[in-house]
């Protein structure tokens, strides 16, 4: 664990594919867990600090992983996979919001509540209105883009 944090104060992290997680879980949610938790046994070394590094690092490469999972949801979206498109639209809004949470230096470690206090919590919506054909499909994504972007937590998708 301590190996993990110490990585995260210089702003390296990794992103594990873990069960139940849909952008996966990066390494600096160990730091996080040190931060938030309250020690019920012993000690640990504590610090509610948010890395500098991480903050640089995560606003940069979040952003990325966010315009590739758009990228091939839109792919999906003109071949007429609806499963596969929400499911790529699904992990960039996550990404998105965890590229806005080291921005903003901010412990996050439920997606759900990361979407929320990112202020993305309006796209929930947006994901039940999901169009079957492919010109709506790709509409869809296109519309989900653009409120990524501006980062309206209101955002109206058609």
């Amino acid at each position: 664990m301590l190996n993990w944090s110490e990585k995260a104060w210089r702003g390296a992290y990794e992103v594990d594919a873990l069960l139940g997680y849909v952008a996966g879980v990066p390494t600096y949610s160990l730091a996080a867990e040190l931060s938030l938790n309250q020690i019920v046994h012993g000690q640990l070394p504590a610090s509610s600090e948010y890395p500098r590094a991480l903050a640089e690092s995560g606003a940069r490469r979040w952003p990325l992983h966010a315009d590739m999972s758009l990228a091939h949801a839109r792919m999906r979206a003109a071949r007429g996979d609806v499963v596969g498109t929400v499911g790529q639209a699904a992990k960039a809004v996550i990404e998105t919001a965890h590229g806005q949470a080291c921005q903003r230096r901010v412990w996050v470690l439920n997606e759900k509540k990361l979407v929320e206090r990112m202020g993305l919590g309006g796209l929930h919506a947006a994901f039940s209105r999901v169009p079957a054909s492919i010109p709506g499909l790709f509409a869809w994504v296109e519309s989900l883009r653009s409120a990524l972007a501006i980062g309206a937590s209101a955002a109206v998708i058609s």
